[in-house]
């Protein structure tokens, strides 16, 4: 009997990009302080202080979704990915992030969250890598799911910043916990 090839589930299966950090207890510790709303607030307003006015009563976060493709093949699945509530100007139909007069014609009739059903979302990721094993490897994963819908929507949160700036420069916004940045300011 010849054997049956296992097939390819994902993306980052099919390029090899095994994240053996997340079997690691400092993976597991980074994911469950990110997942506690409070603890995301602070260290996404702390990297963009316009996130401060976001509706953050009605953000959504989500562990280990898979990122699809319009075909229904799997990408990949960021550790976390959070969404943040799109609000309509009924004047001038721009959306943005908060229940604010709107930033593009200053009215303020926005549409509230509980009347409209037709709400929209931001859709951003974030990878946890304790430590950067391989950048390219990292950089080919973080930008296969940037690829699929996540411009300038895309963090990685880690402890070790050797290539904060690179990352950076490549449109991947580079988080980092709460006690190293005290250190850091």
């Amino acid at each position: 009997m010849t054997g049956k090839k296992t097939p390819i589930k994902s993306l980052d299966q099919f390029w090899k990009i095994d994240d053996a950090q997340l079997k690691t207890p400092e993976h597991d510790k980074m994911l469950l302080w990110l997942l506690k709303k409070e603890n995301l607030r602070k260290i996404i307003v702390k990297n963009n202080p316009e996130a401060e006015k976001w509706d953050w009563g009605h953000v959504k976060i989500h562990a280990e979704e898979y990122i699809v493709s319009n075909s229904g093949f799997r990408v990949g699945a960021p550790d976390i990915i959070f969404i943040v509530p799109r609000y309509i100007c009924q004047n001038c139909n721009f959306t943005h992030k908060n229940t604010d007069n709107c930033p593009n014609c200053d009215s303020n009739d926005i549409v509230d969250y509980s009347r409209d059903h037709q709400q929209h979302y931001s859709r951003y990721f974030i990878e946890i890598k304790p430590k950067i094993e391989n950048f390219g490897a990292t950089l080919r994963q973080l930008k296969l799911y940037i690829s699929y819908g996540f411009e300038e929507r895309a963090y990685i949160f880690t402890k070790d910043l050797r290539f904060k700036e690179e990352f950076e420069e490549q449109g991947i916004k580079v988080i980092i916990p709460l006690e190293m940045q005290s250190k850091l300011d």
